[in-house]
């Protein structure tokens, strides 16, 4: 062997184990460093001529297993959608209390129930009276409050999507960055292992928000694709979201009605093709959509169910009763005496009235001042009630106007005086009589049960639409997104003492109401003792027969159902997960005693090499020695 051999052979040892023994120092340094891949460094034989002379460092790669790295992802994608569901669940459990706290809707409907009960013991009781509408006032309050938070955490989760879009565009220029380099080096024969390190932590994180397609190209580079198959990453070209986040959140905002789909590509005006919202499957980005426009919204519907039927039940028995506002008067200024809730567009349409109606003047004692009006059974029209009405009150001495006042039936009453309705209708439907009316206009009649109850004169609970502010009731006015509008009627507010708690009693034409009288408020409290059927609410409880606490109560076990199952399906993907990623770093992860004992091999090997280029050198000494 040559000396120029040797030389050679000892030179190169040199250089590939200070490379070696550069790759251990930085497995040592990033020994705590997340999302860091040990690096291997491979060495071969140089062969020139058939013949060995000396080492080349062959690759400096990650250790890694792609099969682990792969299931690392998707399982990240999982728990990030486990992670979403699990929070919102959480947070809608804070909002409506539990089951045995005091702040649980269910409760305050009870409270309710309780301060009507006493008013139905003692009616001519005023602090009873005051009891009842301010327990009244606190649960329609805490119907808004319920609503209006529901909207909020639909709104946190639409601002949340619009930072993970901003996210993952930022990302998928990284990745489209580092394929670029990781191209440009592996064609240099430069090492790329760090380049790959961070290109997986930005996969990592997409990889939180939506579930990834993916694969690497000849030229190392990864291409990314969405579950649809849409491309995200090609080579050094990438794509961007875009997404407007909805300013205000109300019950009435859907997608993609109102709010923003998901764009890729979509440009200023993106086309629907751009929109990939339904597309988007796992990981943060799927659950939040999902919270914003199912599960959110279905809690919304419950509790515009419960509102509704509350509203339904207690105006109908409201209406029974005859504690109505004594009159200020009938000029334009004055305010109504009774002001209609039901909006009649078409006051010249058909409307049958399955039983008679007594209309009865009443003075500031309860008794009739004049002969009672008396609105025959048999086929009306609104036009010919008001009519009827207002030729009652306008007759000598005159008691009041009535009218129509934006579509709704408006009646004024002088000073001192009241009205009071009765329906004459059968036992069954507790007297109340039957009206039949297309109140919604789609050409089909339907049933509705009381007159004053139909035209809503007495009123305890008022909902106004909230598109429109025109009040909300059954078969007519948007339903959805009440509660967060659901109140008492000002009037009650304002004056307790027209709380209806008695009935118009006596026979035509001697009729009166007694101060004493607890008929209307004793059915009153027995409404919130009667079960009324709810209908079953997509992503919500099934259809069920309960009182309006009971269905509370539902509504709240129902979310407490979900949050349990949420937080057992994060509590197993958090375990699995870790136990996953514990076996990843495994592989991947830098072993200090290995690198250590590396390190050694690496250095006994560069000083043995550097002994022999020593003793080459002494040995090419003697021989220039011999020459001379």
């Amino acid at each position: 062997m040559s000396l120029s051999i040797a030389l050679s052979n000892a030179l190169s040892g040199l250089q590939v184990n200070q490379t070696a023994l550069q790759v251990t120092s930085g497995n040592v340094a990033n020994v705590n460093t997340p999302n860091y891949a040990r690096k291997i460094h491979n060495q071969e034989n140089r062969v020139l001529g058939g013949q060995g002379v000396g080492v080349d460092t062959a690759s400096i790669i990650r250790r890694i297993d792609q099969f682990l790295r792969r299931d690392l992802m998707n399982e990240t994608t999982v728990l990030g959608n486990n992670k979403v569901t699990s929070d919102y669940y959480n947070r809608m459990q804070a909002m409506f209390g539990s089951l045995g706290n005091n702040n649980a809707l269910g409760n305050s409907i009870t409270d309710l129930s309780v301060a009507i009960e006493n008013v139905a013991n003692s009616p001519e009781v005023a602090a009873h009276r005051f009891d009842a509408v301010n327990e009244a006032v606190e649960m329609a309050q805490y119907f808004n409050d319920m609503a209006t938070n529901v909207q909020s955490l639909r709104s946190q989760a639409d601002a949340e999507i619009n930072a993970a879009v901003d996210i993952i565009n930022a990302e998928l220029e990284i990745i489209a960055d580092l394929n670029s380099q990781i191209a440009n080096n592996d064609t240099k024969g430069l090492p790329v292992g760090d380049l790959q390190d961070r290109r997986d932590v930005a996969i990592k994180t997409i990889s939180e928000y939506m579930e990834l397609q993916e694969f690497t190209d000849s030229f190392g580079q990864i291409r990314l694709f969405t579950t649809a198959g849409r491309s995200l990453v090609s080579g050094t070209s990438f794509s961007t979201l875009s997404y407007t986040n909805t300013p205000f959140m109300t019950a009435n905002e859907t997608y993609p009605a109102t709010i923003s789909g998901i764009y890729l590509n979509g440009g200023a005006t993106p086309p629907p093709t751009s929109d990939i919202t339904t597309e988007i499957r796992g990981g943060k980005l799927e659950a939040l959509i999902a919270m914003r426009d199912e599960t959110l919204p279905a809690m919304t519907n419950q509790i515009d169910q419960l509102a509704a039927q509350m509203r339904d039940e207690v105006n109908r028995v409201h209406n029974r009763g005859a504690n109505t506002p004594f009159g200020l008067g009938t000029a334009a200024g004055d305010p109504a005496a009774m002001y209609g809730t039901r909006v009649i567009n078409t006051p010249g349409d058909p409307l049958t009235l399955g039983s008679d109606v007594t209309f009865a003047i009443l003075d500031a004692n309860g008794d009739s001042v004049t002969a009672p009006l008396t609105i025959a059974a048999g086929a009306t029209t609104p036009t010919a009630i008001i009519t009827a009405i207002n030729g009652h009150l306008t007759a000598a001495p005159g008691y009041g106007t009535a009218a129509w006042n934006n579509d709704r039936m408006e009646i004024k009453l002088e000073p001192g005086y009241r009205l009071a309705i009765l329906d004459n209708g059968p036992a069954a439907d507790s007297g109340d009589a039957t009206i039949q009316f297309d109140a919604d206009g789609d050409t089909v009649q339907e049933t509705y049960l009381g007159f004053s109850n139909f035209f809503g004169l007495n009123d305890m609970f008022e909902t106004p639409d909230l598109a429109t502010g025109t009040p909300a009731l059954a078969n007519q006015g948007a339903q959805l997104g009440i509660s967060s509008n659901i109140q008492v009627r000002q009037s009650i507010v304002d004056d307790p003492s027209y709380l209806s708690r008695g009935m118009l009693r006596g026979t035509p034409p001697t009729m009166s109401l007694g101060v004493g009288d607890n008929e209307i408020a004793q059915q009153l409290a027995d409404a919130f003792g009667e079960n009324f059927n709810y209908a079953s609410v997509a992503d919500g409880p099934s259809a069920v027969s309960t009182t309006f606490s009971g269905y509370a109560g539902v509504i709240l076990s129902f979310n407490a159902s979900a949050t349990a199952s949420s937080d057992e399906a994060l509590e197993f993907q958090t375990f699995f997960f870790e136990d996953l990623q514990a076996k990843f770093l495994s592989e991947a992860g830098v072993n200090l005693d290995e690198e250590l004992a590396n390190m050694t091999i690496f250095q006994s090997a560069y000083n043995a090499s550097a002994r022999l280029v020593q003793a080459v050198d002494e040995m090419l000494e003697t021989l220039l020695n011999l020459a001379r």
